[in-house]
């Protein structure tokens, strides 16, 4: 089970899928273990089996490395940014002050000087 970032000087907890990158370890004799990086990570590093096999941190963009005989670490999902959304109103479009209730008016709406019913 994943909890935590994989890089020890981070340790960041897990928390959406979507906050980094999801790694599958598929070992031959073993079952499938995940490791996780989260975004700040994930942007600086990549993950990789070293020598012996074990899963390490190596810089991102480094050259592919060959495939390990104990195992294959295989990228299940990556971090994707957050679309940025625009804040300011559509063409054509006018802030309101509208106010909506639900149920009975409150006095305040209520026509001065006249009945509501």
């Amino acid at each position: 089970m994943v909890n935590r970032c994989v890089n020890p000087a981070c340790r960041e907890e897990f928390k959406l899928l979507n906050a980094g990158d999801l790694y599958a370890h598929e070992k031959r004799s073993a079952d499938t273990e995940f490791f996780w990086l989260c975004s700040t990570c994930a942007s600086r590093f990549d993950l990789r089996l070293d020598p012996m096999g074990r899963v390490s941190l190596r810089p991102r963009g480094g050259r592919p490395l060959p495939p390990h005989p104990e195992g294959l670490l295989r990228l299940v999902s990556r971090a994707v940014a957050p679309t940025p959304r625009s804040q300011a109103m559509p063409s054509g479009e006018k802030a309101s002050s509208y106010v909506f209730v639900v149920g009975p008016l409150p006095d305040v709406f209520h026509a001065r000087g006249g009945s509501t019913r």
